[in-house]
């Protein structure tokens, strides 16, 4: 059985997805997130043809694939969505 660490090198050295021999190629992203110099940075890109209420459906995928990840119930983790959205606790870095 793989542990976490081994996940986590594999996913840092490129293993687990892409490497310099097979690069993996992000096309036409939606929402870009990633962490730079201890803040975390989100990039929105607007698709055409997609509002706010696709964006805001593609957000509840994203907290069902965290549960998963994660391996708690969903509202695990929609519990911490709420009680940052009443008190963020980060500013908006870089809007997009």
């Amino acid at each position: 059985m793989t542990t976490k660490a081994e996940r986590m090198a594999k996913l840092l050295s490129g293993a687990a997805g892409g490497s310099s021999d097979n690069p993996f190629v992000l096309k036409d992203p939606l929402v870009v997130m990633f962490q730079q110099d201890g803040k975390v940075v989100c990039r929105i890109h607007r698709a055409p043809g997609l509002d706010h209420t696709h964006y805001g459906l593609a957000i509840c995928d994203l907290v069902r694939h965290v549960a998963r990840a994660f391996h708690v119930g969903e509202d695990e983790v929609w519990k911490w969505v709420d009680k940052e959205r009443r008190r963020p606790t980060t500013d908006i870095s870089q809007p997009s």
